[in-house]
C-alpha cells in the first residue's frame, strides 16, 4: 500500500512538474527578502554607560551638600528634582581600542556639564561656575529644542585611563521622568547607523509604493482589454497606504517634515488589514454574502472610532478585527471546495504562510528568541494589535497581489490560445474556400464536357462496344473521384479539418476513407476540437507522405457520437517500428529535440475528457483512437 501512495505520488509529481517552480519562487523571494534586509541592520552598535536600578554601570554617583561629597543612589538620582548630582569613573583603555571617540548625552530631560581630569568638555550653560563640585543648574531649563535631540560631543585623544565627570540636574518642565542617557559612539558607527535606518525605512515604502504603481499598471492593462477589474484598485489602496504608514512612522521619529500631517494617521492600519480582505471578499462568489458581515461590521466600528473626537477606545474595536482574519480562513476553504479559481491559488498559499509562520515562531522560541516582535505578535495578539495587523496586512497583500498578477497571466495564456485557434479556424477557411474553388472549377469543366462524354458513351452503347464503354466509365469514375467533397459532416470545425486533410492528402498522393458522423451540437469546444484532430491528421499524412513510393498510401478516419463520447480513430500503414517514451508511452518524434509536442497535447486533451489516448502499432498499421466524453453543458470542464 505504501509502494502504491509512492508511485502515485511520483506520478502526480511528474504530470505536475511546474508545481516544483513555486516552491522554488517562493524561496527565491525569501532570499531576496534576506538579502535586501541585511542592509536595514548593522552589527555596530553604540556603548551604553547609562546608570540602571539593578546597576550603576561603573559610575560613582554623588552631589555636593556644604562643600562636602555625599555619596547617592540611583534611585535618589532618579527621584531628584532640580539638584546636581555627579556621575564619575575613568574611561578603560577598551573603550578606546574599540574605536569609541564621540560621547553621547541626554539634551531634553537633563542639564549637563561635562569634565575631563577636571577639564571642562561642555557645558550647557557657559554662564555658571563650571567647577566640579560648584555647578549650580538653574530650576527652569527648557532642553534642546525638538524630539529626543543629544549631545554630542568627541574625546580628545590618549582619553584611556582619565576620568570622566558628568554633572547632571533633572530638567523640571518636562512631564516623564528617566535617568540621564549616557552612551559612547564613533563617526563610523553613526555612519552606518543612519545608512541602516534610512533604508529601514525607504525600502519597505519604496517597495510597497513599486506594489502600488504595479497594481495600478495591471488594472490599466485589464482594463485596455477589456476587462474593468476595480477590485485591483483596493490592492493598490492597500499598497499605497502602507507606504504611507512607513513615512509617516517616519515623521513621529523626526519631526522635521510634515507634508502628510493632512492623512488620519488612526485609519491607516485598520485600512491597510482591511482592503486585501475585502478584494478578497469581492472575489468570492458562493459564500460572499456570508463572509460580508465578518467584514463590514468590525471596519465600520473601528472606522467610526477612529473619526470620533475621542477615540481613546479605538484600539479595543480595531480588536475586533481579528474577527474577520480567523473567518477568512474558513470561507477561503470553503471557496476553494467550490473550485473558485481565485482561492484555488490563494487558499493553499495562505496556510503554506500560516505554516511557515508556526514553524518559524516555534524555532525562534526554542533557540531562546522569544522576546523577538513576531513571537510576540502570536502570543500576544491584543497587546502587538498594530504590529500585527501591520505584517498581516503585508502577507495578505503580498497573496492577494500574486494572484491577481497569475490571474493576468492565465487570462494573457488563453487570450493567446484564443488567437492561435481563430487564426487556425481562419486558415481552415482560406483553405476551404481554396478547396471549394478547386473543386468549382473541376465541376464546371466536367460540365462542359459532360455533353460530349454523354454523346461518346452513347455511340459505344449504339456500337455495342462493351468492353471500351466500360474502361471509359472507369475513368470517368477516378475523374470525378478526384474532387474534393465540399460536405463531410454537420459540425463546422470538423467539416473544416477533414476538408483541409483531404486537399493535403491528395497532393501527397493519399486516399482517405472517411467514416465520419459528427452532429454539429457536440459540448467538446472548438479550440479542443480542432488541436486533437488537427494533430492527428497531421501527424498521419506525414507518417504517410514518408513511406517509400510502393507502399500503399491509405488514411483510414473514423469519428462518431455513441452517447455522451465522441470516438476518434485514424489508422494508417507505417514503414518500421516507431520509438516510444517509456514514461508517457507516446511515439517519440523523429526530428529531435524541439519536437513531438504535438502527441502531449493530443494526450492532454484526452485527459481532461476522462478518456486515454491509445495508440498501437500491428503489422506496419499504426491507429490513434481516443474516446472523448462529452461534458455536461450545465458543468464545464475546469
Amino acid at each position: 500500500m505504501l509502494i502504491e501512495k509512492e508511485v502515485f505520488f511520483l506520478n502526480y509529481i511528474k504530470s505536475n512538474w511546474k508545481i516544483v517552480l513555486l516552491p522554488f519562487y517562493a524561496l527565491f523571494i525569501f532570499l531576496a527578502f534576506t538579502f535586501m534586509r541585511s542592509y536595514t541592520v548593522t552589527d555596530a552598535d553604540r556603548l551604553f554607560l547609562t546608570p540602571t536600578f539593578e546597576d550603576s554601570n561603573g559610575w560613582d554617583i554623588y552631589k555636593m551638600e556644604n562643600g562636602t561629597k555625599k555619596e547617592a543612589s540611583v534611585q535618589e538620582l532618579f527621584d531628584s528634582s532640580g539638584e546636581t548630582f555627579y556621575l564619575s569613573r575613568v574611561l578603560d583603555k577598551g573603550m578606546e581600542r574599540a574605536g569609541y571617540t564621540v560621547l553621547e548625552l541626554d539634551g531634553t530631560t537633563w542639564q549637563e556639564s561635562v569634565f575631563l581630569d577636571g577639564e571642562l568638555l561642555y557645558t550647557v550653560n557657559p554662564g555658571l561656575d563650571n567647577r566640579i563640585g560648584f555647578v549650580e543648574f538653574p530650576k527652569e531649563y527648557e532642553g534642546l529644542p525638538g524630539m529626543g535631540e543629544y549631545v554630542r560631543l568627541t574625546l580628545p585623544p590618549d582619553y584611556a585611563g582619565k576620568t570622566l565627570t558628568i554633572a547632571a540636574a533633572f530638567n523640571t518642565t518636562v512631564d516623564y521622568r528617566g535617568l540621564p542617557m549616557v552612551r559612547l559612539s564613533s563617526e563610523n558607527i553613526l555612519t552606518q547607523m543612519l545608512v541602516s535606518d534610512a533604508n529601514r525605512i525607504a525600502m519597505p515604502a519604496a517597495a510597497y509604493m513599486a506594489a502600488a504603481l504595479l497594481l495600478l499598471g495591471l488594472f490599466f492593462y485589464n482594463w485596455y482589454h477589456g476587462q474593468k477589474s476595480y477590485s485591483i484598485l483596493l490592492l493598490t489602496a492597500a499598497a499605497l497606504i502602507q507606504s504611507l504608514r512607513v513615512l509617516l512612522n517616519f515623521e513621529f521619529y523626526f519631526s522635521s517634515h510634515f507634508s502628510l500631517n493632512f492623512i488620519p494617521v488612526g485609519l491607516l492600519i485598520p485600512l491597510s488589514l482591511e482592503l486585501p480582505i475585502l478584494y478578497l471578499l469581492l472575489q468570492m462568489k458562493r459564500w460572499k454574502k456570508w463572509y460580508a458581515p465578518f467584514i463590514l461590521a468590525p471596519l465600520v466600528l473601528s472606522l467610526a472610532a477612529h473619526l470620533m473626537p475621542d477615540s481613546s477606545f479605538a484600539s479595543s474595536c480595531d480588536t475586533l478585527l481579528y474577527l474577520p482574519l480567523l473567518a477568512l480562513c474558513v470561507f477561503a476553504v470553503l471557496e476553494w471546495k467550490d473550485k473558485n479559481a481565485v482561492f484555488r491559488l490563494f487558499t493553499p498559499a495562505l496556510f503554506a504562510v500560516i505554516v511557515v509562520g508556526i514553524t518559524a515562531a516555534s524555532y525562534l522560541m526554542l533557540t531562546g528568541h522569544g522576546d523577538s516582535v513576531f513571537v510576540s505578535m502570536l502570543r500576544f495578539p491584543t497587546v502587538m494589535l498594530y504590529e500585527a495587523f501591520q505584517f498581516y496586512g503585508g502577507i495578505l497583500l503580498l497573496l492577494g497581489g500574486g494572484v491577481s498578477f497569475i490571474q493576468a497571466v492565465h487570462k494573457a495564456a488563453d487570450t493567446q490560445s484564443e488567437l492561435s485557434v481563430i487564426s487556425a479556424k481562419n486558415e481552415l477557411i482560406q483553405e476551404n474556400i481554396q478547396s471549394i474553388q478547386e473543386s468549382s472549377t473541376e465541376i464546371a469543366g466536367m460540365r462542359h464536357d459532360m455533353l460530349r462524354h454523354l454523346h461518346t458513351m452513347l455511340d459505344l452503347s449504339h456500337a455495342g462496344n462493351a468492353e471500351r464503354l466500360q474502361r471509359y466509365l472507369e475513368e470517368l469514375t477516378k475523374e470525378t473521384e478526384t474532387i474534393p467533397p465540399l460536405r463531410v459532416c454537420q459540425h463546422p470545425v470538423v467539416n473544416a479539418l477533414v476538408t483541409r486533410a483531404l486537399a493535403k492528402a491528395k497532393r501527397e498522393r493519399i486516399q482517405m476513407n472517411l467514416h465520419v458522423e459528427v452532429p454539429a451540437d457536440i459540448s467538446i469546444p472548438d479550440a479542443d476540437l480542432c488541436t486533437l484532430l488537427m494533430n492527428m491528421l497531421d501527424n498521419a499524412i506525414e507518417a504517410l507522405s514518408l513511406l517509400p513510393g510502393k507502399k500503399e498510401r491509405v488514411l483510414e478516419l473514423t469519428m462518431h457520437v455513441r452517447g455522451r463520447y465522441l470516438f476518434v480513430e485514424t489508422m494508417n500503414p507505417c514503414d518500421g517500428t516507431a520509438l516510444t517514451d517509456k514514461e508517457t508511452g507516446l511515439f517519440r518524434s523523429m526530428k529531435g529535440a524541439g519536437h513531438g509536442y504535438g502527441m502531449k497535447t493530443m494526450s492532454d486533451i484526452a485527459k481532461k475528457y476522462q478518456s486515454k489516448l491509445q495508440i498501437k502499432q500491428e503489422d506496419d498499421t499504426v491507429t490513434v483512437r481516443t474516446a472523448l466524453l462529452m461534458p455536461d453543458v450545465t458543468c464545464p470542464i475546469q
